[in-house]
């Protein structure tokens, strides 16, 4: 994994920062990363640049394996849209911004519906990229925060930043309930088995 993150002002031209590499696929890919083990060939890349305004990430993933991976992405689905381009969630003091499965909160007891993601494919071979803005005065958005009894807050005052990827490898558990709403986006349920079964890939902190 290449991080390069930006810090920048408006009307100012992006200054580079800091440049880090790692090896995807270790369980230390960052300080949230871990889970399933990805197959052998498989590269991310995160570009996080930060302005007055927004967080703006460009992540790119380029499968070099044998097998096709499943990654979460919040697009309407289901006449539904999401609140926004990525779920914002507390990480300790720091604040996780997050396209991936989340797991079934012990907090949360039942709900009438299982929260869903849309999910795209990249298969062998394959490569995609795709950029999210989050607002910079970061509210926070989790997709179990309607079963909470109250919503999910954020650090009052958040340290750092965290982008994390939720890339799946084939096979696909039939738990992860995929299947495509009448406008043909396909989209999955997040669970205990849809996190467990993902690996996440995860920046190191970027100061706010």
């Amino acid at each position: 994994m290449r991080l390069r993150v930006r810090v920048c002002t408006a009307g100012v031209l992006c200054t580079l920062l800091v440049v880090a590499s790692a090896v995807l696929g270790q369980p230390t890919s960052g300080p949230l990363g871990g889970g399933a083990t990805l197959p052998a060939g498989v590269a991310f890349d995160a570009d996080v640049a930060i302005t007055d305004a927004d967080i703006a990430i460009t992540w790119r993933v380029v499968n070099g394996s044998s097998l096709e991976l499943l990654i979460p992405t919040l697009v309407s689905h289901k006449g539904v849209s999401p609140e926004g381009e990525a779920y914002v969630v507390a990480a300790g003091r720091n604040v996780e911004i997050a396209q991936r499965f989340f797991d079934w909160p012990d907090e949360v007891e039942e709900m009438a519906t299982p929260p869903s993601v849309g999910v795209l494919r990249v298969g062998p071979g394959a490569s995609d990229t795709r950029t999210i803005r989050v607002s910079r005065s970061l509210a926070a958005y989790h997709p179990f925060g309607g079963g909470f009894r109250g919503y999910p807050t954020l650090p009052s005052r958040p340290e750092d930043v965290v982008f994390c990827l939720g890339m799946t490898p084939e096979p696909y558990s039939p738990a992860l309930g995929l299947e495509k709403d009448d406008n043909g986006v396909e989209f999955a349920r997040h669970g205990r088995i849809a996190y467990e079964q993902q690996h996440r890939s995860c920046t190191e902190p970027v100061a706010l």
